[in-house]
């Protein structure tokens, strides 16, 4: 249900009582209140990529339960207010951290900041004496162990309220995520486990917990004897699969008071699958409904420095052929061990399993295998994401300024086009990245390397809006090595790997012959312009023959 003006839309603020008192646009999302107190878990661990609205709906249980105000009034109108839970509203003591930007080198501080401060605010105005005093001074005075924070946190609450307290822990996981490969890593994780293990569990003093991030870390024992944690993560959540993103049925009542293009809207922000369903990107659709235009809005973050970190040839080629709308069967390991993603030692099942936990790709179906063989079907699901691929590979791939953004603005000109090309081939690739693999026939080998690279140059390049980039299709009476389409005209791409540098133009020749001989192209738009480019590359050399 939508509450508030839809054309008042707070995108900076994820504070769900200003969002309510000023009468802001609200997807009401009260139901997530009711999945959490009615399951049996003490202990919930949500994890979701980014702008799905986690923070807000944290924000929103806090005020839910919590006994500091009666905020009663927020929740007019909004489903829980007919829930069976209702009479929990502002019941109990509630603890609410916030780990999104602790930072390695003052976690701890910012942590015991955090619990003196929920400290003084549950004993103001209280004259402090006998067992509650000494637990307030053991908080505030650093006797007390800090990984023991929540336990005498809790402690303290049940102390003067005789209540247990309620625990929310938002983006659990960032810190290690952004300290993955850093010598604290350790220190932070071990810290992090005993802080999590004091907390939660057989605390006495707990009622529920809730902890949100991006990825189920779950190698590393931080949740080591948690008995009483319960996962919902994208591949086997069944309880809070439409709390978080916008449903379909959401984006209907959405799209009668906005009136947009469902088809348009479900291309762009659709797909990322949480057990099976598709949801909508939240921040997205809601830029979208405020601005009026579709952008990409996934911006570098550090996962994306994480991925780039675990490329090879073969996960860029992948890319590669995912960036052409591909299905990739994969294996993928629900859980992840941030310890253990490193270059050397990264297996694929772990890190397609990170692309799928982060929102970079989706899981469509599973394969009929055995499970210890299981495959999925992974794709990138809409068109944000694929220009969110689009400018990784370019900040990635071609790290130096190169003309690819202007790749395009000589192909009726041969000797500009091979200028353009070397330069990007001079500035970016390796001499070794054109080596002959093992057990591969040389030209073949050589030939499918320069193809992957012309592909994944095409797919990076910004200005291709028209079609996304395409191999090895049947055309004619053969099949193209790359095709793209641009608005003012079609562009086929034949590679040759030549034997010795001499060759290079003869080659390059060669290929253009084949284009026409094999008429690739013949089904295609004839009133549309048609550039045949003949392209032949020796080392880091190339060679092209362009024909319109």
């Amino acid at each position: 249900m939508v509450i508030g003006n839809i054309q008042k839309i707070n995108l900076g603020t994820s504070s769900f009582e200003r969002i309510i008192t000023d009468g802001s646009f609200y997807v009401d999302k009260t139901r997530l209140i009711e999945n959490f107190l009615n399951d049996n878990s003490d202990v919930h661990l949500v994890t979701r990529h980014r702008r799905l609205g986690k923070s807000l709906n944290m924000s929103m249980l806090r005020h839910f339960l919590t006994d500091a105000a009666d905020y009663r009034h927020l929740f007019k109108g909004l489903y829980v207010e007919g829930s069976s839970v209702w009479g929990k509203a502002n019941s109990a003591p509630v603890f609410n951290f916030e780990f999104k930007n602790l930072s390695a080198e003052d976690y701890k501080g910012q942590i015991r900041q955090s619990i003196e401060k929920h400290a003084y605010s549950l004993c103001k105005s209280k004259n402090l004496d006998g067992y509650a005093k000494r637990c307030f001074d053991r908080l505030v005075d650093g006797t007390a162990a800090l990984s023991d924070g929540l336990q005498q946190l809790t402690e303290l609450a049940h102390e003067l309220t005789g209540k247990r307290s309620y625990i929310l822990i938002d983006e659990y996981d960032k810190i290690l995520m952004d300290n993955h490969n850093s010598p604290q890593y350790e220190e932070i994780r071990n810290f992090l486990t005993l802080f999590f293990s004091a907390g939660v569990k057989g605390n006495e003093f707990l009622e529920k917990a809730l902890l949100t991030g991006v990825m189920r870390i779950s190698r590393e024992s931080l949740f080591s004897g948690l008995n009483n944690i319960e996962v919902f993560d994208v591949f086997d959540d069944n309880l809070y699969t439409d709390d978080y993103g916008f449903t379909e049925m959401e984006i209907d009542e959405l799209q009668a008071l906005a009136d947009f293009d469902k088809a348009e809207l479900k291309d762009w922000y659709n797909g990322i699958l949480v057990n099976g369903h598709a949801i909508y990107n939240t921040y997205s659709v809601a830029t979208f409904l405020k601005r009026g235009g579709y952008e990409c809005h996934w911006t570098r973050s550090g996962v994306m420095d994480i991925i780039a970190e675990l490329l090879n040839e073969e996960r860029m080629e992948t890319l590669a052929r995912l960036l052409d709308g591909e299905r990739i069967l994969q294996s993928v390991d629900k859980r992840i061990s941030l310890k253990g993603l490193s270059p050397e030692y990264t297996l694929d099942r772990d890190f397609y399993s990170l692309l799928v936990q982060a929102g970079y790709l989706a899981v469509e179906t599973e394969s009929a295998e055995s499970p210890e063989n299981a495959l999925v079907a992974l794709t990138i699901p809409n068109k944000e994401l694929m220009l969110a691929w689009k400018d990784f590979i370019l900040k990635y791939a071609f790290k130096e300024a190169t003309p690819i953004l202007n790749i395009f603005r000589n192909s009726h000109n041969a000797e500009k086009f091979a200028e353009d090309l070397q330069d990007i081939l001079d500035n970016r690739m390796s001499y070794h990245d054109f080596l002959k693999p093992r057990d591969e026939p040389t030209k073949k080998a050589l030939e499918r390397t320069y193809q992957q690279f012309m592909l994944i140059l095409l797919c990076a390049y910004g200005d291709s809006k028209k079609c996304y980039p395409t191999s090895n299709r049947e055309s004619g009476d053969g099949r193209y090595d790359v095709f793209i389409e641009r608005k003012e005209a079609y562009y086929i791409f034949e590679l040759k790997s030549s034997e010795k540098a001499e060759d290079l133009a003869d080659d390059a020749a060669a290929a253009l012959r084949q284009i026409n001989e094999k008429r690739y192209g013949v089904e295609l738009d004839e009133n549309k312009r048609l550039v045949r480019i003949g392209l032949a590359f020796f080392g880091k050399q190339c060679a092209v023959v362009c024909e319109v």
